[in-house]
């Protein structure tokens, strides 16, 4: 399997199907090349997160669904594995290249994956060696829309953020679920990023330790008066004047530069709010955990970020 981890999408063949639209010859539908790269904001408890991707199926306004076929690996198989946790950052890995359909806005798109009950599509290995099965519902995972313009090439990035999307199964089951909550579509050509250092200082308490801090990042800023929530994935359940994260990123020890630092690689141009907390391990994606953002509770800042450009913030005493 051919994998690129780089920035700029490169050019595979893929299969293109449409469902319902009117194929005749003297349509005058515009149509535009599109590329699709997965990556992903990290999990903390993994060593492994290893996804099957078979198919995008995209759903137009015009009513019409498209069918893409992810590219084959180089063993012939007609879907791409490929463990998340090999992407992170600013590194993506490609699925589908410069792939024609028509322009406009797209209600939504769902990725089909492939999984089963004995782990040899889709797993995770956690820290301690376990290998799970790695199970998403009904094999699809349900994004949101996004939009296709008669410019270049564009290239969107599925970004997973696995805090948000990685659940455990409930009942007695082992295994996991991989959930559609926390992934995104990010147009790669106007994506922006954000990345700091950590000062060791603010881990103070007996209730901080070094592997439990985490930075938060929330759409918008004045977010004064609000309280800033940890994961959860249905935010109507959210108690009044909560405000739920847009994505979460562990702090982490830097060998080359001697000091820890975060990073979120492919984000939406616009405002934010960035928090530190340094006891945020017990993050459940599934339920809120009142979880203290920021702590120390100064910890933070209002941040602009801006199509394809890197933004720096530390945060300090």
């Amino acid at each position: 399997m051919t994998i690129y981890k780089t920035l700029p999408v490169l050019a595979v063949a893929t299969l293109l199907s449409a469902c319902g639209g009117d194929s005749d010859s003297s349509d005058s539908t515009e149509y535009a090349k599109v590329s699709f790269s997965v990556s992903d904001a990290p999990v903390d408890s993994m060593s492994e997160v290893m996804v099957a991707f078979d198919k995008i199926e995209l759903h137009h306004e015009n009513g019409n669904r498209y069918i893409i076929d992810v590219d084959p690996d180089n063993e012939g198989n007609d879907y791409q594995q490929i463990d998340l946790l090999e992407y992170q950052g600013k590194d993506s890995a490609v699925i589908v290249t410069d792939e024609e359909i028509p322009v406009g806005h797209y209600k939504s798109m769902i990725l089909h994956i492939l999984s089963d009950e004995s782990a040899s599509y889709s797993w995770v290995i956690e820290y301690d060696g376990g290998k799970e099965v790695l199970g998403v519902p009904s094999s699809k995972l349900k994004l949101g829309g996004f939009d296709v313009s008669t410019e270049a090439v564009q290239s969107f990035i599925l970004e997973f953020d696995l805090r948000q999307a990685l659940v455990e199964r409930g009942g007695s089951g082992k295994g996991y679920h991989l959930k559609p909550n926390g992934v995104k579509i990010v147009d790669n050509d106007a994506a922006s990023s954000l990345w700091g250092s950590v000062d060791l200082n603010l881990y103070g308490g007996d209730t901080c330790s070094i592997d439990s801090g985490f930075v938060y990042l929330y759409h918008n800023h004045d977010l004064w008066d609000k309280h800033l929530s940890d994961n959860v994935s249905d935010i109507s359940k959210l108690p009044e004047g909560y405000v739920a994260p847009y994505s979460s990123a562990p702090v982490v020890w830097n060998d080359v530069t001697n000091q820890l630092e975060y990073g979120f690689g492919f984000i939406p141009a616009g405002e934010y709010t960035a928090a530190f907390s340094c006891n945020a391990a017990d993050d459940h994606p599934e339920t809120f955990d009142n979880i203290q953002i920021a702590n120390p509770e100064d910890q933070r800042e209002e941040v602009i970020l801006y199509q394809t450009k890197e933004t720096r913030f530390d945060f300090k005493i």
